[in-house]
């Protein structure tokens, strides 16, 4: 194990719409650290994708994480982390935790989490990782389910995974004067896709430092939301929008206009949700089609009781 190790190695989860905010989460690290940080992004490309379709994964890099340790060359630190995160503090305070005999460590718990294990920042000691994502996701629906995959569990023993990095190192949705990274957790309230969240200003002025220094061009972010990956309204805001140029309009009226041009907060992770949803009722339906009746009924029933309009006219509520 590699405890003076020079370089910070950063293996970051982002999809291809994510890639506005893998770069400003790089932009806050290197802005706070004198050490080298060598950075890229993680996808699901580098792990086999799961021929049983109820295990699809969540993200484009849920299945990512699971080959850092063969990237690394089974050598050394790496962290692993969200794109959807902003950092406030010297990463050197992270990486410098000592791993005490553990393999992994995550942030410590608090009582406002309600996750055993918050692994969307780990620091990890490939070199006592000998992973293989084959051999891993072939365990899907045979020794182990998603979920308990996503917690590490089947993979680690509870002392090999633990919550020892200062507090402050995933920050959910949260920020006050210990907040070391900032998460934003809920995909449909991202700054970068949403004008409500009400930490969303820290992600946006991230963006304007970037835009000042020249590290980021307006080109880059109008490709972006050519490409509906991110709000139209992100231009506005930033003062990049020739048509609203000196306005300052409100969250609301910056949603409005969102709305106004047709853009659907995570579009391609809602389908990749639905197709999951079906595969998995269609299995159902295949291998005890008493139960997929009778949980159909009770599903219907409650979406007509809690939306009865959007029940009567939208076909995938009566799924």
């Amino acid at each position: 194990m590699a405890e003076n190790q020079e370089t910070v190695r950063i293996y970051v989860g982002a999809a291809e719409s994510e890639q506005l905010a893998f770069r400003v989460l790089e932009h806050s690290i290197r802005r706070h650290t004198g050490l080298a940080v060598d950075m890229r992004t993680i996808d699901n490309r580098l792990a086999p994708t799961p021929s049983d379709v109820r295990f699809l994964p969540y993200t484009n890099f849920s299945y990512g994480r699971f080959a850092i340790p063969k990237l690394a060359g089974y050598q050394g630190r790496a962290v692993y982390m969200d794109s959807d995160m902003i950092v406030f503090r010297d990463i050197e305070e992270l990486w410098n935790t000592p791993f005490n005999g553990a393999k992994i460590l995550v942030e410590k718990i608090t009582p406002a989490a309600d996750k055993e294990k918050l692994t969307a920042v780990m620091l990890m000691d490939c070199s006592a990782l000998p992973w293989d994502p084959d051999e891993i996701i072939a365990g899907l629906g045979v020794r182990y389910g998603y979920e308990e995959l996503m917690s590490m569990a089947p993979l680690l023993s509870a002392d090999m995974i633990q919550d020892r990095l200062p507090l402050g190192w995933n920050a959910l949705d949260h920020f006050d004067e210990n907040t070391r990274l900032l998460h934003y957790t809920k995909v449909r309230t991202q700054p970068w896709v949403y004008t409500g969240h009400p930490l969303g200003y820290l992600w946006v002025d991230e963006v304007r430092r970037m835009l000042d220094s020249g590290v980021l061009q307006a080109g880059d972010i109008q490709q972006q939301v050519e490409q509906k990956f991110i709000r139209p309204s992100l231009l506005i805001e930033l003062g990049l929008s020739a048509e609203h140029q000196g306005q300052q309009l409100s969250p609301q009226q910056l949603a409005r206009y969102d709305k106004s041009q047709g853009f659907i907060i995570q579009q391609q992770l809602n389908e990749r949700k639905l197709a999951r949803k079906l595969a998995k009722l269609n299995h159902q339906r295949q291998t005890d089609p008493e139960a997929f009746l009778r949980e159909r009924r009770k599903r219907r029933w409650r979406k007509f009781i809690r939306h009865p309009l959007r029940f009567l006219t939208d076909p995938m509520m009566r799924i």
